[in-house]
C-alpha cells in the first residue's frame, strides 16, 4: 500500500476524485472529493482488513438513519486502488469542528443548550437502534451549515457476539458519560469537576453531575434540558455585523441579559427526530472572539463572555447535584471489622507458613534423594535390615511442578494471542518504518511488526501477545498516549 497523499488526483469507484487530502487515520484517510455533479463531498477510505462486511452494514445502518444531527452518509461501498482492496463512505462537507471553537472561547448557556439538544438527538436515533458512539469528543462534534452534527462513519454495533445485554448497557451508559464530559468542556473548558466546590448554572449542574456518574440517561438529560430556543442567538446572527454592534453598544448588558429565551416545543428522543437548527452560532465569531479578546483584557478574562449575575444552585429536586460529589467528611471503619480484618490476615500467614514449610521439607527430602550415590547395591541383593530408616521414594517436587505447569500453557495459548493492531500495511517495509517511529515517539508501547500469516498484510501492532482483558486495557492506554482513535484488537490464535 502506497503512503495515503500519493492517491491524491486518483478517482474511487469511477465517480469520486480525490481532491486532497484531509487527514490520515491509521489504516484509513479522509479526502475532499464531489459527487459527480460538482458538489463537494467527503470521502473516508479504510484499507481491507477482513472486516469489509462489517464495516459496511454498520454503514448501512448509518445511512438509515435521518437525523439532521448525524452526518449524513450519501455513499458506500467497495473499491480497488492500485491494487489494493478498500472499503469507502461519501458523506456531506463539514466545517470546523467544537475543539477548534473551545481553543478560543468556552460557550455560554445558552450555546451549551443548543449544543447539547444537538449531541442527544443524535445519540437518541443511535441508540435506538442498538448502535452506539464511543468517540464522543470536541473533535468529532463537526458544524455542516447551520446545523451541529456528530460524526457518524465510527459507530459501532452495541450488542456484543454472545448477546450480553449488560454489555449493551455498559456502552450505552459509556456515551452518555462522555457526552457529559463534552458539555462539561464546553462550559468550563475542563474535563473533570475538580472537587465538590465547583458549581455550574442550572440545568447543567445537575445534567452533567448525573450524567458522570451514571445516575442519568439520554431521557432524564433531556427532559431536565427543557425546551430550548433556537431562534433567539440565529436572528442575531442575521443582522449585519455593524448593526449588531451598535445595538451591543447602545443596550445594557443587564438588559440583555433580562430578555427571555424564545420557547420552543420540548425535546423527544424519537428515531429520526429534529433537534434543533440555527445551531451555526457555536462556531461563528470566532475572527471576531480574537478581535474583542484584546480590547476586553483590562475588563475579563479572555476568552469568557461577561454573566449578569451570580449563578445560583439549582433547587429543583430532579437536577440536584450528585451529594456524593460534595461529602468531605472522613468515613472511619468500624473497629470490629478492623479486628475481623486482622485476624483474617494472621490467619493468612499462617497458612502461607506451613505450606513454605511442607514445600521445603518435601525438596528437602527430594534433594537428599537424588544425591545418593549411584554405586548402590541392587534392590534384590539389599537385605531388609541394610536400610534402618526406609523412605517412600516421591517424585522431585520440580518435575510434577513442570508437569502440572504445561497443561494449563497449552490450554491458554488461545487465550493469549490478541494483539492490539494500530496501523495495517502491505508491505514490510514501510510497516517496519512506521514501528520505528512510534518506538522513538512511545518506546512504552513495545510497538513491533505483526503478520498473521507470515506474509501480507504486516500489522503494526502495540504492547506484543496479550489476553483479551489485557488487550482492552491496553487499547485504552495506547489511545490516552495519542494513536490512532481507530485501533482495534483481534485474536490471532491458530
Amino acid at each position: 500500500m502506497q503512503l495515503w497523499n500519493e492517491y491524491e488526483g486518483q478517482t474511487i469507484a469511477e465517480a469520486y476524485p480525490l481532491k486532497k487530502l484531509i487527514r490520515p487515520e491509521g489504516r484509513s484517510a479522509f479526502f475532499l472529493t464531489t459527487n459527480g455533479t460538482g458538489t463537494p463531498a467527503l470521502v473516508r477510505l479504510i484499507e481491507a482488513h477482513f472486516d469489509e462486511p462489517e464495516i459496511l452494514e454498520r454503514w448501512r445502518m448509518v445511512s438509515e438513519i435521518k437525523q439532521e444531527n448525524l452526518v449524513a452518509m450519501r455513499k458506500y461501498g467497495e473499491a480497488m486502488l492500485d491494487g489494493t482492496p478498500l472499503v469507502y463512505a461519501v458523506m456531506e462537507p463539514t466545517e470546523m469542528s467544537l475543539a477548534e471553537l473551545l481553543q478560543n472561547r468556552t460557550l455560554t448557556v445558552d450555546e451549551t443548550r443548543q449544543l447539547a439538544a444537538s449531541l442527544l438527538g443524535a445519540l437518541g436515533a443511535l441508540h435506538a437502534r442498538d448502535l452506539v458512539h464511543e468517540h464522543i469528543e470536541p473533535s468529532n462534534v463537526l458544524a455542516a451549515g447551520e446545523t451541529v452534527k456528530l460524526r457518524s462513519d465510527c459507530v459501532r454495533e452495541a450488542a456484543s457476539p454472545d448477546g450480553d445485554e449488560s454489555e449493551v448497557a455498559r456502552k450505552k451508559a459509556a456515551d452518555v458519560h462522555d457526552l457529559a464530559i463534552v458539555l462539561l468542556q464546553a462550559m468550563t473548558g475542563r474535563r473533570t469537576l475538580q472537587g465538590s466546590a465547583t458549581l455550574l448554572p442550572s440545568p447543567f449542574d445537575g445534567i452533567i453531575r448525573n450524567g458522570l456518574s451514571g445516575k442519568w440517561g439520554l431521557g432524564e438529560m433531556a427532559a431536565a434540558l427543557g425546551p430550548v430556543s433556537p431562534v433567539q442567538v440565529a436572528a442575531a446572527a442575521q443582522r449585519p455585523a455593524a448593526q449588531a454592534a451598535q445595538g451591543a453598544q447602545k443596550e445594557p448588558a443587564g438588559e440583555r441579559a433580562a430578555k427571555p429565551p424564545v420557547t420552543a416545543g420540548p425535546i423527544t428522543m424519537e428515531p429520526g427526530q429534529s433537534s434543533t437548527k440555527a445551531s451555526a452560532n457555536l462556531f461563528d465569531g470566532i475572527e471576531e472572539a480574537k478581535t474583542a479578546e484584546k480590547a476586553k483584557q483590562a475588563q475579563t478574562r479572555p476568552g469568557i463572555p461577561l454573566r449578569p449575575e451570580r449563578p445560583v444552585r439549582p433547587a429543583i429536586p430532579s437536577q440536584t447535584p450528585d451529594v456524593r460529589h460534595r461529602i468531605v467528611k472522613p468515613v472511619q471503619d468500624d473497629p470490629r471489622r478492623m479486628r475481623l480484618w486482622i485476624v483474617a490476615a494472621v490467619a493468612i500467614v499462617l497458612i502461607l507458613f506451613f505450606v513454605w514449610r511442607l514445600t521445603r521439607s518435601g525438596a528437602t527430602a527430594g534433594a537428599s534423594a537424588d544425591a545418593r550415590p549411584t554405586t548402590a547395591q541392587p534392590a534384590e541383593a539389599a537385605s531388609p535390615s541394610s536400610v534402618p530408616h526406609p523412605t517412600p521414594v516421591t517424585p522431585p517436587p520440580a518435575a510434577t511442578d513442570t508437569a502440572a505447569a504445561s497443561t494449563p500453557s497449552t490450554a491458554s495459548t488461545a487465550r493469549t494471542q490478541w494483539h492490539v493492531v494500530a496501523y495495517t500495511y502491505n508491505h514490510e517495509a514501510q510497516a517496519q518504518q512506521k514501528a520505528e517511529e512510534l518506538k522513538k515517539q512511545h518506546s512504552s508501547l513495545n510497538p513491533e511488526v505483526f503478520s498473521p500469516n507470515g506474509r501480507a498484510p504486516y500489522l503494526v501492532t502495540v504492547g506484543g501477545a496479550m489476553t483479551r482483558e489485557e488487550a482492552a486495557a491496553f487499547k485504552r492506554k495506547a489511545r490516552g498516549a495519542g494513536l490512532p482513535r481507530d485501533l482495534y484488537t483481534q485474536n490471532y490464535a491458530r
